[in-house]
């Protein structure tokens, strides 16, 4: 099932929500290659799976300091690469949702490895990655549920196992790196709709968790990807990936128990340009996804009724599923002009992640962020950004329908819900000592929905969401990457 794909189920099996480490604009920051990078590396500065390039950036340098920096150098020369990046996030919702007041937290210890196959095997171009993500300090598994919404901010996924194998590929460059081939245990969102906001806390698209089926970014399913460089600035991409219902409560290596129900085609053609290409850079991709998989009808059960109506009825199945995202950056302005060679000037760009579903049997029609992002505003501190966004989205009418018989069904007035919905936010990024970051975000809700917990008799309010991210490069302070 598509729902069960989506960005985080719960234990009830509800849909899914967001996508967690789903950021990073290619235009704030240059990081040398950290981790596993993904197959358009080159064009995108993308490190780790959704993960923000101002975090995982590393410094030109080879040097690692720290207490496992001499294995750790000594190992890379035998061809093995370590690193270990920490996430928390905490979120609260004072204000809205649909039990209000609640707050939850949950931190994820990323664990990574690259074996290079030129110096282990002399395969030139080749290498191993494997990536495993170990769950910790969890509160509240169900923020999820207490806010419903589909959009507001971060909302942990439901993780019953301590750990999850997030990353298990081969992959292998060829045409001088021109053309990257990556196979194994992976996910679409390394690759897809990379997201060009500055907040890991709330920079998602919905329409590829909650239609196309992506699961939660760490949650690694079968898959390959084949990306080529066409030229310095632009590249073509096209990969498929298993779709594995209920993978939240795998731990990865359940491959014998996993169920397969269909395949995720994806297919993406982008443009990236950096500072050091143009004065005014900018970014822009169009990504394209099929699901062959069957999902639930948004509103009738097998003999025609209301499921929301009738939750113990078998929903009527349909069969796949498509849509299209168009992502973009743009800088607007440089307070140098451009005049200056700066690779963190002070600067202001705006940014969209757009995305259209074809399918009125699935819940979202319709999803649009756009922002502004001030870089930069303080050049002793060149990573600090600030952000403004507007998120719109509306979801298919037949669906509207559903969340309001089952709000009726379960004692709640039946009201209709809003096809529209709007969240309002202020974000920043702070860089701290020793490759720290710190991003608060606030966000205010208007027509929110119970997508993660329809049958309830509450009334999503409108109202305040805040949370924020600390991020810690540990393999960097122990020495096992540069720094």
């Amino acid at each position: 099932m598509i729902g069960d794909m989506s960005r985080f189920a719960s234990p009830s099996g509800t849909g899914a929500v967001l996508g967690l480490l789903v950021l990073g604009s290619a235009l704030t920051a240059h990081p040398a290659a950290a981790q596993t990078a993904t197959p358009v590396e080159t064009l995108s500065d993308q490190t780790q799976a959704r993960t923000n390039p101002e975090i995982a950036a590393k410094a030109a340098s080879p040097v690692r300091v720290g207490p496992l920096a001499p294995w750790a150098t000594e190992m890379a020369a035998a061809g093995f690469t370590f690193d270990i990046n920490m996430y928390d996030f905490y979120q609260a919702n004072p204000s809205a949702g649909l039990r209000t007041g609640q707050q939850s937290n949950s931190a994820y210890f990323v664990l990574s490895m690259t074996a290079d196959m030129q110096k282990l095997a002399g395969i030139a171009g080749g290498s191993i990655n494997f990536t495993e993500t170990l769950f910790g300090l969890v509160r509240n598994l169900n923020m999820a549920g207490d806010i419903g919404d589909t959009t507001v901010g971060y909302q942990p996924p439901y993780n019953p196992n301590d750990n999850r194998l997030s990353l298990l590929t081969y992959q292998q460059k060829l045409l001088d790196d021109r053309l990257v081939i990556e196979v194994g245990r992976t996910h679409p969102g390394r690759y897809y709709a990379l997201p060009p906001c500055n907040s890991i806390n709330s920079c998602f698209q919905d329409i590829l968790y909650l239609n196309a089926g992506w699961t939660s970014p760490l949650y690694a399913v079968w898959g390959a990807n084949f990306a080529y460089k066409i030229s310095p600035t632009t590249y073509i991409q096209a990969g498929a990936f298993s779709v594995n219902p209920g993978t939240n409560v795998l731990s990865g290596y359940d491959w014998g128990y996993e169920r397969l129900s269909g395949a995720l085609a994806m297919f993406e053609v982008g443009r990236v340009t950096d500072y050091t290409q143009e004065a005014y850079p900018g970014r822009a991709s169009l990504t394209g996804f099929f699901n062959s998989a069957d999902h639930d009808d948004n509103f009738k059960t097998v003999f025609g009724t209301s499921k929301g109506l009738n939750p113990g009825t078998p929903v009527l199945q349909k069969s796949g599923t498509s849509g299209i995202v168009l992502t973009g950056t743009q800088t607007l302005w440089r307070a140098d002009g451009g005049r200056e060679v700066n690779p963190h000037p002070t600067a202001i760009s705006a940014y969209t992640g757009t995305g259209y579903a074809f399918d009125p049997t699935i819940p979202i029609r319709f999803n649009s962020f756009v922002g502004l992002l001030l870089q930069a505003p303080d050049q002793s501190r060149p990573l600090d950004t600030y952000g403004i966004k507007i998120n719109w989205q509306r979801l298919n009418e037949n669906y509207t329908r559903f969340l309001a018989d089952a709000n009726f069904i379960s004692g709640g007035t039946g009201a209709p819900f809003s096809r529209d919905k709007f969240v309002f936010e202020l974000n920043a990024h702070f860089a701290m000592p020793g490759g720290v970051v710190v991003e608060p975000v606030v966000q205010y809700l208007v027509n929110g929905n119970s997508y993660f917990n329809p049958y309830t008799a509450r009334r999503p309010k409108d109202g305040f969401y805040g949370g924020f991210t600390l991020s810690v490069p540990l393999g960097t302070l122990l020495g096992l990457a540069p720094g």
